[in-house]
């Protein structure tokens, strides 16, 4: 986390620095990937292995010598963790890349007109890294790998998230299931069960772990918020590691719970971003129905909005949205104080 923070704040002011010229757009698959670029018509293909990767890393900065200034960047789709090792390589070879939310992309595909192939996907990915390099916080964007202790942190979790998912299908399925297949259901849902139970003893280990400090603290200042408990704790800081590093504002629309005004003449409708982070926001939402009972800030906040005629749905998201600025600025006034010890 803390080298999280250290790196928003150079990238902050490198982004001031030096403008973008080189975009490189890739389309990776299981094997393969497409590689494209803004100054060049052709597509090149590579075997998704490690010399296909050194070799498309020679290739981007050998072409970034027909820049005379500015920088590259490098746009991927993110695909299941297929595109972690290239991103890794990526940006350990200097070059800066960012793993694109792959519905925000095609979104942008369908309004350039643009039909879907693998060749078109990798063009449309260097139009799209063009677009992106115009935005002012593209630095918060950046893709940087996790530390190995997060890498753990993250696995845990999403397998934790994989067992509660198959136990919920289990649950569904007692309910219509031949009464000859009950226990064979009942036997898994156990299982299961004991399984979660396993990995939160894991996770829990993982966070108290004297080998981690920074982890172990930034963990205790998050869990002293009522509401957020374990399993929240570990989701925010496997899956949001910009908690602490970046303002309130970026990171509500970097989870989805910031509210993206639309309007087309005397119409106006406030709705949610419509990508972000899903199991962030799952574990901030049972946080959050928790903490409208004994926090006092957010329970009053809830309150206040329900009386003012706002259904639930909306006063709850307004309140996930409050406890997540709280989270934000606790972590960041933590991550300065580490800063400072060392």
């Amino acid at each position: 986390m803390q080298g999280r923070f250290m790196m928003s704040m150079k990238s902050a002011n490198n982004e001031l620095d030096k403008h973008y010229v080189h975009f490189v757009g890739i389309d990776v698959a299981k094997k393969s990937f497409v590689l494209a670029t803004s100054l060049s018509p052709k597509t090149k293909n590579y075997d998704n292995t490690a010399q296909g990767i050194d070799q498309a890393i020679c290739f981007i900065k050998e072409e970034h010598k027909q820049c005379d200034n500015g920088k590259t960047l490098v746009v991927l789709e993110s695909t299941g963790g297929l595109e972690v090792p290239l991103a890794k390589a990526i940006h350990l070879a200097g070059i800066c890349v960012m793993i694109a939310n792959p519905r925000q992309t095609h979104q942008f595909a369908k309004s350039q007109s643009l039909t879907k192939t693998d060749n078109k996907d990798a063009k449309m990915l260097a139009f799209y890294a063009k677009m992106m390099a115009q935005r002012d916080d593209l630095a918060t964007l950046l893709y940087c790998p996790p530390s190995q202790s997060q890498e753990l942190l993250t696995a845990l979790i999403n397998r934790r998230n994989q067992f509660v998912q198959m136990c919920v299908a289990e649950k569904n399925r007692l309910e219509q299931s031949h009464h000859s297949q009950i226990s064979s259901i009942q036997a898994h849902i156990t299982y299961l069960t004991e399984q979660i139970h396993e990995l939160d003893k894991q996770i829990k280990t993982h966070l108290d772990d004297d080998n981690h400090p920074d982890l172990k603290q930034t963990s205790s200042v998050i869990q002293s918020v009522k509401g957020v408990g374990q399993t929240t704790t570990a989701t925010l800081l496997a899956m949001l590691p910009e908690l602490g590093t970046i303002s309130h504002k970026q990171l509500a629309s970097l989870v989805g719970v910031a509210p993206h005004p639309k309007q087309s003449g005397e119409t106006k409708f406030k709705g949610l971003c419509q990508a972000g982070r899903p199991e962030v926001r799952k574990a901030l939402y049972m946080a959050t129905l928790v903490a409208t009972r004994f926090d006092e800030k957010i329970k009053t906040f809830y309150q206040r909005l329900r009386a003012n005629g706002k259904p639930f749905k909306v006063a709850i998201v307004a309140c996930m949205h409050k406890l997540l600025t709280i989270l934000n600025a606790r972590v960041r006034d933590e991550l300065q104080k580490q800063v400072v010890v060392r």
